[in-house]
């Protein structure tokens, strides 16, 4: 009777948290790595249907378009700039993998920071309502006025965020040379990388808060739990 019910409640998981969802992860590609176009990152996507954020649907299927690209572009003085296009629709989960994917950065990890900095909600506001979306792109380092290209387009958000991380990771943000952190910035340091992505300098005592709560988010696979779902 016991093992009857482990298989149903096996069963029932795999029907609400898709296995798939998880399937071909891969670890963050080296340095230099990339990155892929967006169309070729599309195809790598795992389309599961997996929405834990129905309410992210009208943000998830918006691209933004050449006129407002070309404006933000022209501003940004990110590294992979030109390589940011936020050009993919489709479910929270499959923007967060599209990101991951093009990018070259380990999948699961992509979904725990985006479950640390807004519990992957497009409306989230932080930083006295300075930083937006699913990972908190914030105004003014990383958009201006408004900022409606981080706050109302998902897949640019993940891209963005993405892009910058592997901008980091490559050792591109040379300008982290001069500055004072807690380390010297070397490429090929993904932990370096999000806490610069947080704090905004290298290795500040600062992020280990914030690095632990990305790997207790990942080891428990908290956009599969019950209480994360629908919320």
């Amino acid at each position: 009777m016991k093992s009857s019910l482990l298989v149903a409640s096996i069963a029932l998981a795999v029907l609400i948290f898709p296995v798939a969802a998880q399937a071909g992860i891969q670890p963050t590609k080296g340095v230099g790595w990339g990155p892929r176009t967006s169309k070729a990152a599309a195809k790598l996507v795992d389309r599961n249907g997996f929405e834990p954020r129905p309410q992210n649907r009208a943000r998830n299927h918006r691209v933004p378009g050449k006129k407002m690209l070309q404006r933000w572009r022209k501003r940004s003085e990110m590294p992979y700039a030109y390589s940011v296009d936020g050009r993919f629709r489709g479910t929270t989960d499959e923007i967060i993998q599209w990101a991951a994917r093009k990018w070259g950065i380990n999948t699961n990890l992509m979904r725990a920071v985006a479950t640390v900095e807004s519990w992957w909600e497009m409306s989230t506001r932080g930083d006295s309502g300075d930083s937006f979306g699913l990972y908190q792109v914030r105004r003014p380092y990383h958009c201006w006025g408004k900022c409606k290209i981080a706050r109302y387009y998902t897949a640019f958000n993940a891209d963005y965020f993405g892009a910058i991380i592997r901008s980091y990771y490559d050792g591109k943000q040379t300008w982290l040379l001069s500055e004072q952190g807690g380390k010297p910035y070397r490429a090929g340091d993904i932990k370096g990388s999000l806490g610069a992505w947080y704090s905004g300098r290298w290795w500040l005592p600062s992020i280990q808060e914030y690095l632990n709560n990305i790997e207790v988010r990942r080891k428990e696979g908290t956009w599969h739990q019950p209480y994360f779902v629908g919320r």
